[in-house]
């Protein structure tokens, strides 16, 4: 069995994104491989290079060094690095970061969700229900979080992002997301054209 690794920025989906992958894995019929249960946190100013000026940055070399210096040593197959993109660039740093990733593990990927993880739950649940508590365009908002107690009161990373997770239509939230969709495609190349990702998992 092959065994993905994944890299996150985030405290909450450390639980939910293995989950997802599964999700993700069942979608596309993939076999052969399982997720690591334990995602590798790095915080986000160690995956994104906030030392130079926005929106357009790279990469942080340290950061996903020392990530994939950790997936390598747990004897990962492939590497999926996972990271809002709040006010950067998803077409610049998922090109930069993979490159990064791959001097270490040439079989990775790196996504960026557009504005936030919380910006999938929302899309998730469809626009009839978020346009009735009066959320709309959902990946404009800039706090996906505040939107997400509207529909779960109390809402928290860590308590609620996995059940939320969980109830996540793969084939549906496609429909609705361009980069839940990069995020499918970045897995199914992953994972099913092994050891032939060839930079076409680029594109944003």
């Amino acid at each position: 069995m092959n065994r993905l690794v994944c890299i996150v920025e985030g405290h909450g989906e450390v639980e939910a994104i293995p989950s997802l992958c599964h999700l993700v894995m069942s979608h596309l019929g993939v076999t052969g491989w399982f997720v690591d249960k334990e995602p590798i946190r790095q915080p986000r100013s160690a995956l994104v290079d906030g030392r130079l000026p926005g929106p357009k940055r790279p990469g942080r070399d340290d950061g996903i060094f020392r990530a994939m210096k950790l997936a390598r040593s747990r004897g990962a197959r492939a590497a999926l690095l996972l990271c809002d993109e709040d006010d950067d660039c998803a077409a610049v740093w998922g090109p930069d970061a993979t490159e990064r990733m791959r001097k270490l593990l040439p079989n990775s990927l790196a996504v960026m969700v557009v504005r936030e993880y919380e910006t999938w739950l929302l899309l998730a649940r469809g626009m009839i229900a978020l346009g009735s508590l009066g959320i709309y365009k959902p990946e404009k908002i800039r706090d996906a979080k505040k939107a997400m107690r509207l529909l779960v009161p109390g809402y928290l990373p860590t308590t609620h992002q996995l059940s939320e997770t969980r109830g996540i239509d793969v084939a549906f939230l496609r429909s609705q997301s361009r980069s839940f969709d990069k995020f499918v495609r970045s897995i199914e190349m992953l994972c099913v054209t092994t050891g032939s990702v060839d930079g076409q998992g680029d594109t944003p």
